[in-house]
Order: C-alpha cells, then sequence, then structure tokens
C-alpha cells in the first residue's frame, strides 16, 4: 500500500514523517456517504447505547465474526421476508431489497470491517507519539477552548502564542476574519473527537501532535472515530492510515475511567475533549502549574463556539449531539476546584506581568 508523507515538527526541531495528509473537502463525495449513512443508524444506534466492551485487539477479532454472523442471519431473514411478502410486485420487491441492503448489509459490512482494521490499528505502538514519550516543547502549556467568551475581553492572541505549548480542539478556527488576534495562530496540541478534524486540510494543524480524546473509551467508540470519516465521508484509506499512524494517540482508557470518577459522570455521560486536555495536562510530569486556560464556557450560552458563524451546517448539528453526551455543569464544578487549587488558571486572571 501506498502511503504518502508528511512531515510534522517535533520539540527538538527534527522531522516527524506521518503517514497520512488532510484532505480538502469533497462535497459530492463525502455528502453521498452521509447521505448513504443515514439509513444505518437503526443498526447502530444499539450497539452505541448498550455495547461496553473494552477496544482491544482480542475485542475486535471477536466483534468482528459477531458482527459477520449477525449481518448474515439478520440480512437473510429479511430478504428472505421481502421475497416472500412481495412475490407479486416486482417495484416493490426491489425497493424493498434496496432498503434491506441499506439498512442491514450495508450496516453490517461496515461494522465487520471496522472491526477487522481496528485488530490492526490497536496494536500499533504509539510511543512515536511526542507526549507518549514524554518530549514537551516546554513546561509552559495553555488550552484554548472554542467557547464564546475567547472572543472576549482583552485580546490575548500574541500572549498565546508565546506557550509552550499551545492545544486546541476539533474543528477550531483562527485563520478567518482577524480571529488570531484573539485566539493565536499556534497549535501545538490537536485534540479531535470522532469527526477526525485534523484530516480535514481547511482544520489541520501542521506539525501538530494530535491526540484522539475518547477513543479508548470503548470498542464501539473506537469504532464510530472510524465510522465518521471513514464510512460517513467515503474517506477510508484516509482513515485508515490516520489511524495506524504511531504519532497518532490517545488518552488511556483508565486515565478516561479516573476522570469521569473525579467528575461525577454517569451512565452514558463522558467528559468533554477540553476536559480530557485539561486533565491531562494537569497531570503531566513536566508541565508548569497552573495550566493555562482560555474559551472555557462549559456551553452555558446560548452560543457553542466562537466561530458559530462560520460553521457548516453539518457540523453545527454535530454540536448538538454531542453537548447532550456531556455534563457541563459537572464539569465546570470541577474546573473550579481545579483554580482553587492552583492547578489550573483562566488566563485574564494571571497578573500582567506573567503574561509578558
Amino acid at each position: 500500500m501506498e502511503q504518502s508523507l508528511l512531515k510534522g515538527a517535533t520539540c527538538d526541531g527534527e522531522s516527524q514523517p506521518t503517514l497520512w495528509q488532510p484532505q480538502e473537502y469533497k462535497p459530492f463525495r463525502n455528502n453521498l456517504g452521509r447521505l448513504l449513512s443515514v439509513f444505518c443508524y437503526p443498526v447502530l444506534f444499539p450497539f452505541a447505547i448498550f455495547s461496553r466492551c473494552d477496544a482491544t485487539a482480542a475485542n475486535a477479532k471477536s466483534m468482528r465474526l459477531r458482527f459477520l454472523v449477525m449481518g448474515l442471519v439478520l440480512a437473510g431473514f429479511c430478504h428472505a421476508f421481502v421475497e416472500s411478502a412481495l412475490q407479486n410486485t416486482p417495484f416493490s420487491k426491489a425497493f424493498a431489497h434496496l432498503t434491506v441492503f441499506l439498512m442491514v448489509d450495508h450496516a453490517f459490512l461496515w461494522l465487520t470491517f471496522i472491526a477487522h482494521q481496528l485488530i490492526t490499528i490497536l496494536l500499533v505502538d504509539r510511543m512515536e507519539n511526542r507526549l507518549n514519550a514524554g518530549k514537551l516543547h516546554g513546561e509552559r502549556v495553555v488550552i484554548i477552548g472554542n467557547g464564546p467568551s475567547a472572543l472576549e475581553g482583552e485580546e490575548y492572541g500574541a500572549k498565546i502564542d508565546g506557550f509552550d505549548e499551545v492545544v486546541r480542539f476539533n474543528n477550531f478556527q483562527n485563520k478567518t476574519a482577524g480571529l488570531d488576534r484573539w485566539v493565536g495562530s499556534k497549535c501545538t496540541v490537536h485534540f479531535s473527537d470522532g469527526v477526525l478534524y485534523p484530516t480535514f486540510k481547511e482544520y489541520a494543524a501542521p506539525g501538530a501532535t494530535v491526540v484522539l480524546s475518547l477513543f479508548s473509551d470503548r470498542f464501539i467508540v473506537a469504532g464510530s472515530y472510524f465510522v465518521l470519516r471513514g464510512g460517513a465521508d467515503l474517506e477510508t484509506q484516509l482513515t485508515m492510515d490516520f489511524l495506524s499512524d504511531p504519532t497518532t494517540t490517545w488518552i488511556e482508557k483508565e486515565r478516561i475511567e479516573a476522570l469521569k470518577k473525579k467528575v461525577g459522570l454517569t451512565g452514558i455521560k463522558h467528559p468533554t475533549s477540553g476536559m480530557l486536555a485539561i486533565d491531562y495536562f494537569v497531570n503531566k510530569p513536566g508541565v508548569q502549574l497552573p495550566v493555562v486556560i482560555h474559551g472555557f464556557d462549559f456551553f452555558m450560552g446560548p452560543k457553542i463556539h466562537y466561530y458559530d458563524a462560520y460553521e457548516p451546517l453539518y457540523e453545527r448539528v454535530n454540536n448538538k449531539i454531542g453537548v447532550n453526551q456531556h455534563s457541563p455543569h459537572k464539569e465546570k464544578v470541577y474546573v473550579e476546584k481545579l483554580i482553587a487549587e492552583g492547578k489550573v488558571v483562566f488566563i485574564k486572571d494571571l497578573p500582567k506581568k506573567v503574561l509578558k
């Protein structure tokens, strides 16, 4: 398999090759895939809610076989039912078979294929990722949230770019309409959810270290990181390269579970990428405390992101769905606790002399 290489800067200035490079948004291809993926949701939904097995290669092998068997049995039953129930209506029968294919065959083909790919992906040694190797650019860390308050008060862009590590999330924007004056232009760490924003050219931050927020939470969540970009967007090869890259990493399962307990999350609720990043760097050896944060509003206002006006409809829909999977008030309480302990501080609360 021919791989493309993109050079990313490491903390010591050397080039770090990656197996993937970000791609332009392809309206016809990506939108066609997203349309076809809608038919799979009824099959995917029960697994998303009830599946609890860990994201391991052994579980991927087991689930590959289960998906294959379930798909064959369910698809066979549904197609047989269509044949017997619609014998004398050829057009209706053909339409019903197509519907079954899109909702059952199509869904389980993807589930089986993704489980197969995850066997290899989960076995990759991730120590080439510089954060896993303990190679920080420096001890001063600032984490930039995407909340509307990022554009309020003083313009901190230049000060943000002065930090050693600048952490950002998902589809952050700092290249439009002078936004960099408020939120800076530097990005050394890019946290991403299942949409895999670093693989989009418009959101990629060249040289930034990529961290997948919840990939290891559950096997089905790891699969969703493949589904959204590799399946729904039909960028399958790009997704395989991206997730197989040793420089792409994720937060460990144990750390996610520990944070859930600290914040008080139960059921299907999980931490935001921002909360995971704060917890990660607060506990990272070599990081100077307090970790500085900016643009964290905990979804308390009418707007979710400071760049709402520039977001495509598809992303705004994902935002609304995503918010309901978190507990913003509990995260706010926990961050306030970290502030009281001197582990975290808002950039606006730093003494002026510290920011110079």
